[in-house]
């Protein structure tokens, strides 16, 4: 839902398109337990603690033709919660292959989300609340999101670098939020995309 713009006044379902849609990690921190099931089968449950910035160049209104040029970043930042079942391959060359596919639950923060209340041709937009510059500061605000994180990797079961590893998850992932600029009631992201390249170290006990 959102606030009046040029050439859309309604206060309704507004649909926006990003120029420049891609998340720029700027860290991420896993902790992850394995319980074997049978076999080459294991359980796997996850926590990973996550910042990422959006920088987009503009974003386009698909209803009305709008474009907000530039559009201010914003940050994401929060904890993801994994579950699922991993598999590992027999090992060749000390080294263990496996894959796996969790169910992801995010849970985090949205910042920047700063909409100040101005009047143009009759018209007020904006957010009452707010005062400053658009997308500059405002009180950071609640995202949660759903989805899946298949995921690839490989360690060391022998040598000299036994227990070190390289992994690749993708996070797919539908998001709701509260109050973000001028989404003063709420918006939905589908389909959230979000590679993860980590260096691993896991110890046996």
């Amino acid at each position: 839902m959102h606030t009046s713009i040029y050439g859309n006044l309604g206060k309704n379902v507004k649909e926006v398109k990003l120029t420049n849609d891609d998340l720029r990690k700027e860290h991420a921190v896993s902790l992850d337990y394995y319980r074997k099931v049978k076999k080459n089968l294991y359980l796997n449950a996850g926590i990973t603690h996550s910042k990422m910035k959006i920088i987009p160049i503009s974003a386009t209104f698909v209803v009305g033709g709008y474009v907000v040029d530039p559009a201010p970043p914003t940050t994401m930042k929060g904890i993801t919660l994994n579950l699922g079942p991993s598999y590992r391959f027999n090992s060749l060359f000390n080294l263990t292959p496996y894959v796996g596919l969790n169910v992801s639950y995010f849970y985090g923060k949205m910042t920047d989300t700063n909409s100040p209340q101005f009047i143009f041709n009759g018209v007020t937009y904006g957010n009452p609340n707010h005062t400053g510059k658009y997308g500059i500061g405002g009180p950071d605000t609640n995202i949660k999101c759903w989805g899946f994180n298949p995921n690839i990797g490989t360690f060391f079961n022998s040598g000299f670098l036994k227990g070190f590893g390289i992994s690749a998850k993708s996070q797919n992932l539908d998001c709701d939020g509260d109050s973000f600029r001028s989404f003063q009631w709420g918006y939905k992201v589908k389909n959230l995309k979000n590679m993860l390249y980590q260096i691993d170290y896991r110890r046996s006990f």
